[in-house]
Order: structure tokens, then C-alpha cells, then sequence
């Protein structure tokens, strides 16, 4: 009971502190591409400049994960939002790419280092029998932030101008980092502190040199392409070429663009626990290869749109296949992966998606400056719709196994 209600405290606090680094990152979201644009640059380049932050989150992973069992959980936890306060408030005050490129990195690398100590954090403090629920909370305070950022940058670029969304992101990462130093615990002695067993001595001995071949199997492979392909709609679509398709194209002021891009974060909150319960009960592959070809839907949708309701829906349903990809694709990484080795398999497919988001920016980017928009966005549907139907005929359904248990 008091095991209960300490570790509900502590996730309540990081919970608080994770939605107002969020709702950095929400801000930034419409507002790094629209600021990039006003250099008069390509739309590639201006991918790059999105991609950034990517490139750091790849890079910086398993280096905070690192730090997080040496130090402890809060030097990342309070160092990642300082460092992401620094490179996103220097990002507002640049009048070229090359410097924008840099402090976006360094945004990135703080944002990475945060959200690596916020999952030990979570591993610290729950048991095995009450960890997905834990983590499904932490995943919903991240979407209250997100959801929130991108209409108030919105708010802010109109009424100050576009630097001043970067200053504001600063404003919320410091008061993150101020709240975790004053509330939130250190917990890595809660794991530190557990026994080990001498079979788990001899693990660990060889873990580094072997045991990892399961990486490399069919099952982890084609969720590794759903992760992938997620990511890149992500980096490419929703974080570039969304922001300036209502911006260019249908004649959006700031404040409108990031009305918009707040839907899908809304309807991907609402979706979340209905997805995770939907699978749980009929199937990991019911789940995802919906969630998939929706992507594909939205996608043609938006491409297709000439006016702001045709955009509208096309978002909305983005946010519902958001929604419907958030527990399922994670719950089918565990299902099919070593019990012992979860942390490396969620970390193996994290770092695919990785990879894919900061690939997509200036990828799509070049596309669009070749073609147009609408034709990079056809393109991406192409893309979804031929990884849901991979997915569906060659993945195999781990869930199945346990229904008549």
C-alpha cells in the first residue's frame, strides 16, 4: 500500500514535468518549418532544419541511458530540459540555416535525454504487473503536452511575432527541469539496491557477446518497419509538410496552422485507451494494420485538400491512426521478444523510428521541391498502405497464443 501510493506520487510529479517539456515540443512543431521557411530557403532545406532534432534523439539515446544509471535519473531529467531551454531559445534568435541546424541539435539532445530518464524512471518505480498502465500514463501526459504546444505557439507567433514561440519554449523547459529538482525523487537506488542472483550475474557477463540474434527475426523486423514508417509520416508529413501546405497553400496564418495540427494529438488522447484495450482483447495485428492503412487515408485526404475542411479531416484522421499506433505497435515488440531482454528490443525498434524521423524531412523535402506537396504526400500514403498490407500478410499474431489460457 504505501509502495503504492509513493510511486503514484512520483509518477504524478514526472507526469506534470513531462507535459510542460512537451508542450515545448508541441510549440515547435508548427513553428521551426514556418520559421525556416521565412529565410527563403528550399523546402529540403528546410527539412533539414526539422530533422535536426531527430538526428539528435538517434544519437543521444543510448548516451543518456548511460548517464541515467550512472548518475541517477534526475541528471537527465533536469540537465535534458536546461540543455533543450538553451538550443531552442539560441533556434529564435538565428537568421540563417546553419546556426538554426546547430541549436535545433542541441534542443534534440536535450529532449532525448529527458524522455530516456522519464522511461527508467517509470521501470524504477513499477512492478511487472502494473508497468504498461504506468508508462500508458506517462504516454498520455506527453499527448496533453504536445496537444497544447502547437495552438499556443500558434497564439504567440501572431501576437509577437515567430521568434517569440522559441523563447516560450525556454519558459516551459526551465519551469520542467524546476519542477522535476524540486519534486520529483531520485529512484535509480530502488533497482540499484535488488539482489541479483548469480544466474543473473552470469547474464549479464555475456550479454554484451551474445543472445541478440532475435533482433534479426522476421516478427521484430516487420514492426520495426511499422516503426519506421510511422516515424517518417511523422518527420515528414506532419512535423514539415503539413506546416507549410497551410501556410503556403491554403493561406493559414500561425496561429490557424497550429489550431490545426493540435487536432491530431486530440484525437490521438481520446483514441489511446480504447486502442490499448481493443488489442489486448482481439489482437496486436487488428490494431496496427488499421492504424496503418488510416495513415494512408489521412494522407491522400490531406494531399487531396483545396480548403480548410478537407485539410481538417485529413488531420483528424491522422490523430485517430496516431491514436490507434500508440500501445499496440509497443505491446507487439514485448509479445515477440525475449522476456529478458524487453529494454533492448523497445530500444532496437525505437532507434529504426529514430532513424526514419530525421531521414523523412529533408527526404520529403527534396521531393517536394522536385514535384509538389501533394504529390509527396501521395507518395507517403503509397508508402503506409504498402507496409500495412506487408504487415497483414507476413507478420505473424503473437496475442493469439494466450486466448485460450
Amino acid at each position: 500500500m504505501v509502495y503504492t501510493l509513493i510511486a503514484n506520487q512520483s509518477l504524478l510529479f514526472l507526469c506534470i514535468t513531462t507535459a510542460l517539456m512537451t508542450t515545448g515540443q508541441g510549440i515547435a512543431v508548427p513553428m521551426v518549418p514556418l520559421f525556416a521557411d521565412t529565410f527563403g530557403i528550399t523546402s529540403a532545406k528546410i527539412g533539414l532544419a526539422v530533422s535536426a532534432f531527430g538526428l539528435a534523439r538517434f544519437i543521444t539515446n543510448i548516451p543518456a541511458a548511460f548517464v541515467s544509471d550512472r548518475m541517477g535519473r534526475r541528471s537527465v531529467l533536469i540537465g535534458g530540459p536546461i540543455i533543450a531551454a538553451i538550443g531552442n531559445t539560441l533556434s529564435g534568435y538565428t537568421a540563417s540555416l546553419v546556426p538554426l541546424l546547430f541549436f535545433r541539435f542541441i534542443a534534440g539532445v536535450g529532449s532525448a535525454a529527458f524522455i530516456t530518464g522519464g522511461i527508467a524512471f517509470i521501470s524504477d518505480i513499477s512492478k511487472i504487473e502494473n508497468r504498461a498502465r504506468m508508462m500508458s500514463v506517462f504516454q498520455v501526459s506527453f499527448l496533453v503536452g504536445i496537444s497544447i504546444g502547437p495552438v499556443l505557439g500558434g497564439v504567440i507567433a501572431e501576437l509577437f511575432g515567430l521568434r517569440a514561440p522559441f523563447l516560450a519554449i525556454g519558459v516551459v523547459s526551465i519551469l520542467s527541469a524546476l519542477c522535476t529538482f524540486f519534486w520529483v525523487p531520485e529512484t535509480r537506488m530502488l533497482i540499484a539496491s535488488e539482489p541479483k542472483t548469480e544466474a543473473a550475474e552470469v547474464e549479464h557477463s555475456t550479454s554484451l557477446l551474445k543472445g541478440y540474434e532475435f533482433l534479426f527475426k522476421k516478427d521484430l523486423l516487420l514492426i520495426s518497419l511499422a516503426f519506421a514508417g510511422t516515424f517518417f509520416t511523422r518527420g515528414g508529413a506532419f512535423f514539415t509538410l503539413l506546416p507549410l501546405k497551410g501556410s503556403r497553400t491554403l493561406n493559414m496564418s500561425e496561429g490557424q496552422v497550429g489550431g490545426f495540427l493540435t487536432l491530431p494529438s486530440v484525437f490521438s488522447l481520446f483514441m489511446l485507451p480504447f486502442a490499448g484495450i481493443f488489442s489486448d482483447k482481439y489482437g496486436r495485428k487488428t490494431v496496427i494494420v488499421p492504424g496503418i492503412s488510416l495513415f494512408a487515408v489521412s494522407l491522400f485526404a490531406l494531399g487531396f485538400s483545396v480548403d480548410w475542411i478537407i485539410f481538417g479531416v485529413g488531420v483528424i484522421l491522422y490523430g485517430i491512426a496516431q491514436g490507434l499506433e500508440g500501445p499496440a505497435p509497443v505491446a507487439y515488440v514485448s509479445d515477440v521478444s525475449h522476456v529478458d531482454k524487453q529494454a533492448v528490443a523497445q530500444s532496437f525498434v525505437r532507434s529504426v523510428g529514430d532513424f526514419a524521423l530525421f531521414s523523412a524531412p529533408p527526404i520529403m523535402g527534396l521531393m517536394t521541391d522536385l514535384f509538389s506537396i501533394d504529390i509527396t504526400l501521395y507518395a507517403n500514403a503509397i508508402i503506409m498502405l504498402s507496409i500495412a498490407i506487408i504487415f497483414l500478410v507476413f507478420a505473424r499474431e503473437p496475442i493469439q497464443k494466450h486466448t485460450n489460457t
